[in-house]
């Protein structure tokens, strides 16, 4: 079960990685901070799928701590980066006329320094690593050690995070419910949802992790929760991984159409490949009608979906709606009356910047 959790989150996070290198249209500040959570989760797998495999982790010492730290650092660091993600978005929806690429320094001190801090501390404080069961870890004598460098940042960690989720829900349940467009409106439970399914499966697979260690300090070792901790918390990049296709319809019509192509050549799903790989480059929830490469660029340019900071940083200045660069980003398209309710809510009457954001997704619905 360990090591099945643990290849399921190395391919699903591979497959993400693939999926922005390979979609050039998708890449921007919210796909990276992704990425960095990707790559830190995979390499955290892979570490602790060589340490089972191998069981050097039974007789070498430096083997114990090695997989001890690669739990500490690379779960600790997954949850910084999830926090990140929440923080991001929210900038790039609410607070629009802040550039959060300036942040990724910020984040990747705080999201790769913290963790070592506990790292640090828990392969100092002599013996307090140790076998405990399938893998090396601080061991159950020490309840103290695990909350107060685990367990205690994951809550304080997750409950920012869900402040921020929160905000953006917030702000966005006000422009969506505006009154402006029954149309946006109708469509409010598909947006909410894929600003907070990230941080629901942040909640899920750790929850349990939480509840066992608290059974645990009494002398408590149910069997349930301790399947359900070792499952969830190992495969958190997995489920994390089909979030984030999920929530980019570029990056599922892309895979999609590679997995079907295969079946195409015995006569199956022919209809379905052609229908995947005409839209593939449309970012669109629906595949009504295609979306030519050479549109689809245009639209994520004028639309928000910057390929590099400098033209992230022109949109904004331009006074870019936060819905238009943000939940295409991270969630799905937004259409024309979106750009109105968002642009009238941050007071931007620019006809110059409405026209193009008109001509962008003129286009996208072709």
């Amino acid at each position: 079960l360990l090591l099945t959790a643990d290849f399921t989150s190395i391919i699903g996070c591979i497959t993400v990685l693939v999926g922005f290198w390979r979609l050039r249209l998708m890449r921007n500040h919210i796909t990276r901070v992704i990425a960095y959570f990707c790559v830190t989760s995979a390499i955290k797998d892979i570490v602790a799928v060589t340490l089972t495999l191998s069981k050097a982790y039974l007789n070498s010492k430096f083997a114990c701590y090695l997989y001890a730290v690669d739990i500490t650092f690379g779960s600790f660091s997954c949850w910084m980066w999830t926090l990140c993600l929440a923080i991001s978005i929210y900038i790039v929806i609410v607070q629009i006329h802040v550039v959060p690429d300036r942040f990724e320094k910020y984040y990747m001190i705080v999201s790769w320094g913290l963790p070592l801090i506990s790292c640090i501390i828990m392969v100092s404080t002599p013996n307090l690593v140790s076998n405990v069961g399938s893998w090396c870890w601080i061991g159950a004598k020490y309840p103290g050690y695990r909350f107060g460098l685990f367990y205690i940042p994951f809550f304080v960690i997750f409950a920012a995070a869900a402040i921020m989720v929160g905000l953006t829900s917030h702000y966005t349940y006000k422009v969506l419910t505006s009154g402006i467009s029954k149309t946006v409106e109708s469509k409010h439970g598909a947006y909410q949802f894929k600003l907070i399914n990230y941080i629901i499966v942040f909640l899920i697979c750790w929850v349990f992790a939480v509840v066992n260690r608290i059974l645990n300090a009494f002398n408590l070792y149910p069997y349930a929760t301790n399947l359900l901790h070792t499952y969830l918390s190992v495969s958190h990049g997995f489920y994390a991984s089909l979030v984030f296709i999920y929530n980019n319809p570029m990056m599922w019509r892309y895979f999609g159409a590679k997995l079907l192509f295969p079946l195409t050549l015995l006569g199956l799903f022919q209809e379905t490949y052609r229908t995947l790989e005409k839209n593939k480059y449309n970012n669109n929830s629906s595949l009504q009608g295609a979306t030519p490469k050479y549109m689809s660029q245009k639209t994520c340019q004028t639309s928000g979906g910057s390929l590099d900071h400098s033209h992230q940083s022109q949109g904004l200045s331009q006074g870019q709606s936060g819905f238009e660069s943000g939940i295409r980003l991270d969630t799905e398209e937004m259409s024309l009356e979106m750009s109105q309710i968002s642009i009238v809510s941050h007071g931007n009457s620019s006809t110059d910047n409405l026209g193009s954001n008109s001509s962008a997704n003129d286009l996208s619905d072709q």
